[in-house]
């Protein structure tokens, strides 16, 4: 609506000249002038700047794209691969570190000195053992030492006789072979005491069987009272378990990529969340028919006996077998059930590559095929180029 500057009229026709219809008019030229001015100075609004634009295969960013500041490129790296294998295992006792207790006797179990489970230290009396061959082997010990001090005097006796001349050389020969016999028998008589511990005889004709070493009774098969007849039969083990061995199940097709010396990661069941480590120490000669495995041994130090002989446990093993290139597991996306990167083909333009993975560790990922080392992909953030 135009606005009149004109004065304002009285009734007589002639123009209002007063004062405060002069001050109108100048208040509405001065309106009239402000708005004039603001129109003049109303901006012109510039061109948007498209975040990214699609070009067929690839996308161009260009200049004074938000996105520049928020896709980070990263040139691709090569890294080393590694094929890890996982197998099960157990705990075992070290067979070297292994005692078996025989007797050396048949007889009856008047008492037995540890339980199953118990520690046990070196020269410790473990059970005790009444044999009536012991006192058989005792007795004829005692016979034997008897008859060499009767057959040495016996000899003396001859000797000194036929130096002056009152004994026939036959006698002195005779005594000589007696108490040669003695001697041999007497020889005989301790060897058999040695052989069946009599130096851990105890009173009464029983024996004292004792601890070779000290460790852990891991096996007992024998009670207080019983009648032990088998010579070859184990009454109990006492196996040192200050380092055991952790026993792996290695299927055929991956002993290949195992070699002693090799580092292995171990779980246990029982202690979720404590990794152990190790080497390997030894690969079996022989698979096993049924199962076509091996076992593959690792020692580990257990100094607190917190490993048990028993437990369970799986055995990772890294064998590395080349290298590929590597980028942050960040950067790769999915599409139409393939894994795709955005790949830089001119400065600030991509191109999305179809690629296959490897192994990922660490953040990273080993692509096996699409991309090469010292290329350069979105690291992170490529999908905002789908929108």
């Amino acid at each position: 609506m135009p606005i009149s500057l004109k004065p304002a009229v009285r009734a007589n026709g002639r123009p209002d000249l007063s004062i405060p219809s002069i001050i109108k008019v100048a208040a509405l030229v001065s309106a009239t002038s402000l708005l004039a001015g603001c129109s003049s100075k109303v901006p012109v609004t510039s061109p948007e700047v498209p975040a990214f634009i699609a070009r067929g295969d690839r996308v161009l960013i260009p200049a004074g794209s938000p996105l520049r500041s928020r896709l980070p490129i990263v040139v691709v790296t090569e890294a080393a691969i590694a094929q890890q294998m996982v197998a099960p295992a157990v705990i075992e006792a070290d067979p070297a570190a292994q005692n078996r207790i025989l007797t050396p006797l048949a007889g009856r179990i008047v008492k037995l000195g540890v339980g199953l489970g118990d520690p046990v230290r070196a020269g410790q009396m473990l059970a005790e053992l009444a044999s009536p061959d012991l006192s058989s082997a005792l007795a004829d010990d005692a016979r034997a030492r008897s008859q060499l001090r009767l057959t040495s005097a016996a000899r003396d006796r001859a000797l000194g006789v036929k130096a002056i001349g009152g004994a026939a050389d036959k006698d002195v020969q005779q005594a000589q072979a007696d108490y040669a016999a003695a001697q041999a028998e007497a020889t005989r008589a301790s060897a058999r005491l040695r052989q069946v511990g009599a130096s851990a005889a105890v009173r009464g004709g029983g024996l004292a069987l004792t601890a070779p070493s000290s460790g852990v009774v891991t096996d007992l098969a024998v009670a207080p009272g019983a009648f032990w007849t088998d010579p070859t039969a184990p009454l109990m083990t006492v196996s040192n378990i200050s380092t055991v061995w952790v026993t792996a199940n290695v299927a055929e097709s991956d002993l290949g990529a195992i070699h002693t010396g090799q580092p292995v990661a171990i779980a246990l069941t029982a202690y979720a969340g404590e990794p152990l480590t190790g080497h390997v120490r030894s690969i079996a000669p022989l698979l096993d028919p049924d199962t076509r495995r091996a076992k593959v041994r690792i020692a580990v130090s257990n100094p607190n006996g917190r490993l048990k002989p028993g437990m369970f446990a799986s055995v990772t093993f890294v064998a590395p077998t080349g290298t590929a290139p590597s980028v942050p597991t960040t950067a790769l996306l999915l599409k139409d059930d393939a894994t795709t990167v955005y790949v830089e083909v001119a400065p600030w333009t991509f191109e999305r590559r179809t690629v296959d993975t490897g192994a990922e560790q660490g953040g990273r990922t080993t692509i096996t095929h699409g991309i090469t080392v010292g290329q350069r992909v979105i690291a992170k953030g490529g999908v905002l180029l789908d929108d």
